[in-house]
């Protein structure tokens, strides 16, 4: 005796979100701006890419990852410059990275004879990027893990069991579906003999 059933699940998955694979360098611009706090600029802070980088980095693979890592360090640059400028008893009071095509740039501006220190208006810019990066780690792994429910969901599934009558094979098959929770079952099955 043998029952195999199908059963089909269907989810939709709304989101809008920038590729990183835009057609225009203003969408790849506002992805890198939503997925790097840094190109948001504070009062004495601020980070930029230009467009003749962001055009080769949407045309060039490695040159886009090297991009992304390089964004992703900028704070760390920051952090950097600032406790170089406390090891020199002065306090980092502006600071501006520019990535270019050709070359990139970092500019800063400290006061020497300050006690050392960190500027506040920096130090709540990279708090506020901070936060965002971990809000946004939060968020991918939320999508990731939405990702592998819904792939699980997703899709026609066939059960077959084969058991000695027909009790034993419904008790099979209700253990087999029962195990496939959170899926709605829409179908039927067959029993032959």
């Amino acid at each position: 005796m043998r029952i195999s059933g199908s059963y089909n699940s269907y989810s939709v998955n709304n989101t809008e979100t920038i590729s990183k694979k835009s057609t225009s360098v203003r969408d790849y611009q506002k992805y890198l701006t939503q997925k790097f706090g840094c190109l948001t600029p504070g009062k004495n802070a601020a980070v930029s890419v230009t467009g003749g980088l962001l055009r080769k980095a949407m045309s060039d693979e490695k040159t886009g990852e090297w991009l992304e890592r390089e964004l992703g360090k900028a704070t760390d640059y920051i952090e950097a410059a600032q406790k170089a400028a406390i090891s020199h008893g002065s306090t980092l009071k502006s600071v501006s990275i520019e990535f270019g095509e050709e070359y990139s740039t970092m500019t800063t501006v400290g006061v020497f004879g300050d006690e050392g220190g960190t500027d506040p208006e920096i130090d709540k810019w990279l708090e506020k990027i901070k936060e965002k990066r971990d809000e946004q780690k939060a968020a991918d792994k939320r999508l990731e893990q939405k990702n592998v429910e819904s792939q699980r969901l997703e899709g026609s599934y066939k059960l077959e069991v084969q058991g000695k009558d027909l009790a034993d094979l419904t008790n099979q098959f209700a253990m087999k579906l029962s195990m496939q929770a959170g899926v709605s079952a829409l179908g039927g099955f067959d029993v032959k003999a």
